[in-house]
C-alpha cells in the first residue's frame, strides 16, 4: 500500500492568530472560497511579526481587487474593488486590530477580530455570519460528530474551525502515545458506528495510516491522518480535518 501523506508539524503562534484570521476572513469575502490553512504556513513568521500584513496579503491575492497605493509611512492601503469600482483605504493598525467593513457587489461585510482568542473572528455578510476559531477556541470546540481517541492531546496552536451558514468545517491536531493500528481501528469503529462509509491506508511499517469517511453523499467528510511525532519517539500526531453540512 502506499504511505498516506504526512501531516503538517508547524503550529501557530498567538500573534499569527490574529493575522490569519483576517486573511481568512478577506479570502472569504472578496473570494467567495474557504479557509486553506495549509497555504499560509511558509508565511506564519511574517504574518506574526505584524499581524496586518494577513490582511493586505489577501486583498493582494484576490482577483477581485486593484490595490491603488501601499503607504508604508502611514500605515495604509487604498484597493479598488472591480466588480463594483468602489475604492476603500484602510489603516493597518485597523486590519490589526480586526474590526472593519468592507463592500462589494454583494453587500457590506462586517469584521469583528477583537476576541479572537477567546470566541473567534465574526464575519457579517448578505448570506449571513461566518465564525472563525483558531487556536485555543478551535481546540476546545470540536462538533460532536468528529472523534477525539482517548487521551489525546490536542494542540492549541494547530487547528481552526470555521462556523458558515451552510456548515462546519475545520481542522484540528495532537498527540498521544500508543499502537498506530489499534488507533486507526479505533477511530474507523467510532466511524463507521456513526453511518460514516471508511476506506483506510497504511504504509508496509505501520508507521503511519490515513482514514477518510464520507456520509450524505460525501458532503459530510473527516478526514484522519496518523503519522510519528517529529522529535518525540514514541508519540503519534493525529491530524483530523472535517466538513460537517448543517441538516
Amino acid at each position: 500500500m502506499s504511505t498516506p501523506p504526512s501531516s503538517q508539524k508547524k503550529g501557530m503562534s498567538g500573534l499569527a492568530i490574529a493575522g490569519i484570521g483576517c486573511l481568512g476572513i478577506l479570502v472569504i469575502a472578496f473570494l467567495g472560497g474557504g479557509f486553506v490553512i495549509a497555504k499560509l504556513f511558509p508565511k506564519i513568521k511574517e504574518f506574526a511579526a505584524d499581524p496586518a500584513k494577513a490582511a493586505v496579503w489577501a486583498l493582494e491575492m484576490s482577483p477581485d481587487i486593484e490595490v491603488l497605493k501601499k503607504d508604508e509611512a502611514k500605515r495604509e492601503i487604498t484597493f479598488k474593488t472591480k466588480s463594483t469600482g468602489e475604492v476603500t483605504t484602510l489603516s493597518f493598525d485597523d486590519l490589526e486590530k480586526g474590526k472593519f467593513s468592507l463592500k462589494n457587489d454583494k453587500g457590506e461585510y462586517t469584521v469583528d477580530a477583537s476576541k479572537a482568542q477567546t470566541e473567534g473572528m465574526v464575519l457579517k455578510t448578505p448570506e449571513g455570519q461566518t465564525t472563525l476559531k483558531a487556536g485555543a477556541a478551535a481546540a476546545s470546540s470540536l462538533p460532536a460528530q468528529v472523534p477525539v481517541y482517548p487521551g489525546l492531546q490536542l494542540k492549541e496552536d494547530a487547528g481552526y474551525r470555521m462556523e458558515q451558514p451552510n456548515g462546519v468545517n475545520g481542522m484540528a491536531t495532537g498527540t498521544v502515545s500508543g499502537d498506530l493500528v489499534a488507533i486507526k481501528d479505533h477511530y474507523e469503529a467510532k466511524l463507521k458506528a456513526s453511518g460514516y462509509e471508511v476506506t483506510s491506508l497504511i504504509n508496509g511499517n505501520n508507521e503511519s495510516a490515513a482514514i477518510n469517511a464520507k456520509k450524505g453523499e460525501g458532503q459530510d467528510h473527516i478526514s484522519i491522518v496518523i503519522a510519528p511525532e517529529e522529535g518525540a519517539p514514541g508519540t503519534l500526531q493525529v491530524t483530523t480535518q472535517y466538513y460537517l453540512p448543517k441538516p
